[in-house]
């Protein structure tokens, strides 16, 4: 049974493992940082004591508000498909309501349309695209959830 939780430091090395499974993008170190300015919005998903997935969650205040970004979201290959990242999402979406913040960006890769259809199921559209967003040059389209 996998259950969704915050993120605790024990969490920290399984975190690692699956950053390094599924990105390239971060420096590792960065979700301990993450971590400490915004633990009440990072989730872990754990299957028998080993963390299976994430999700990071951060608060930034804009030009005339503060709105809510979900840094990452990473699932290991084995648990993907089966509802993990729904369950994490859900939960990081209901952390940013608990605190009174509806205004929910992220970025996704241009080529990973299966994500963007899965953020879409989750309520996210397309509001726009980042050009040349990641260190290899890729594209980012962005979306937004309203709640």
């Amino acid at each position: 049974m996998i259950l969704i939780r915050k993120f605790q430091p024990r969490d920290f090395a399984g975190v690692i493992e699956i950053e390094h499974e599924q990105f390239s993008e971060h420096d590792p170190y960065l979700y301990m940082s993450l971590y400490e300015l915004n633990a009440d919005t990072f989730f872990v998903a754990e299957d028998q004591g080993t963390v299976v997935g994430f999700v990071a969650g951060i608060t930034a205040v804009g030009e005339h508000q503060v709105y809510c970004r979900v840094f990452s979201i990473a699932v290991r290959e084995a648990y993907q498909r089966l509802g993990v990242g729904t369950q994490l999402m859900k939960g990081v979406i209901a952390a940013f309501h608990q605190k009174n913040i509806r205004d929910i960006v992220l970025e996704v890769r241009s080529h990973n349309l299966s994500a963007v259809r899965f953020y879409q199921r989750l309520g996210f559209v397309v509001t726009g695209m980042e050009y040349g967003y990641y260190n290899d040059g890729e594209d980012a389209i962005l979306m937004r959830h309203k709640g």
